[in-house]
C-alpha cells in the first residue's frame, strides 16, 4: 500500500511540474547535476532512468557516439521528451523498480537527481544492474545536503519523496547489489555520485 501510494504520489508530482520543469533556472540547476556523468560516458548504449523531459539525453546526442534509451513514471515528462527529441532517443513511460529491457542491454544506466524519489531503493538499483551489460556501468547523482538533520527536513517538503541518502548508504546499496569497483565523489555543492561495475 505505501509502494502504491508513493508511485501515485510521484506521478501527480512529476505530471504538474512537466509543464515547468524546464524553465531556464532550474535546468542551470540540474546541469550541474549530469555535467560529472557526461565526461563518464563513452560509446555505447545508455539507459537514462527517470529521465524526465530529456535534457541530458539531448546532451548525449550531441556527442554522436551513443545509442540512447530513456525511462519515466511520468506520461507527461515524457510527451515533452519525445517532442524535444524525435526519434534520437527510445523512451517508455514505465517505472524503475520494473525496468521493460532484457539482462544485460545497456553499457551505462543512469539515475541523476531521482534516486530519492524511488520507494525501493535497493530493488531499484537491483533492477539498473540487471538491464547493465557484464562490465557496465550504473551511475546514480543524488543529493546530499551533508547534514542528516537537512535530508530529513527536505523528505518532508518534497512531495514524492521517499529517503536521501549518506554517501555510506548509497555506497551501502551498490555493495549489496554486488556492484564492484565503486566509486564515490561530490559532484556538485549539494550532491554525490557513485559508480560501480556490473562483475
Amino acid at each position: 500500500m505505501k509502494e502504491r501510494n508513493k508511485k501515485s504520489e510521484n506521478i501527480r508530482f512529476f505530471d504538474r511540474w512537466a509543464k515547468t520543469y524546464d524553465r531556464p533556472l532550474f535546468q542551470f540547476w540540474m546541469r550541474k547535476f549530469y555535467q560529472p556523468v557526461l565526461k563518464m560516458i563513452d560509446r555505447g548504449k545508455v539507459l537514462d532512468v527517470s529521465c524526465g523531459t530529456g535534457e541530458f539525453l539531448r546532451e548525449l546526442v550531441k556527442k554522436k557516439k551513443n545509442i540512447l534509451y530513456g525511462i519515466d513514471l511520468s506520461s507527461q515528462m515524457i510527451t515533452k521528451a519525445r517532442r524535444k527529441l524525435v526519434n534520437q532517443a527510445k523512451l517508455k513511460k514505465a517505472d524503475v523498480h520494473q525496468l521493460p529491457f532484457t539482462d544485460n542491454s545497456f553499457d551505462y544506466v543512469v539515475s541523476t537527481e531521482s534516486f530519492h524519489h524511488y520507494y525501493d531503493q535497493s530493488r531499484a538499483i537491483a533492477e539498473m544492474k540487471r538491464v547493465a551489460k557484464k562490465g557496465g556501468k550504473v551511475i546514480v547523482v543524488d543529493i546530499n545536503f551533508f547534514l542528516r538533520p537537512i535530508h530529513r527536513l527536505f523528505e518532508k517538503l518534497e512531495p514524492g519523496c521517499v529517503k536521501v541518502n549518506s554517501r555510506k548508504e548509497i555506497r551501502n546499496l551498490f555493495q549489496q547489489s554486488g556492484l564492484r569497483d565503486i566509486i564515490q565523489r561530490r559532484s556538485f555543492i549539494f550532491s554525490v555520485l557513485t559508480r560501480g561495475v556490473k562483475s
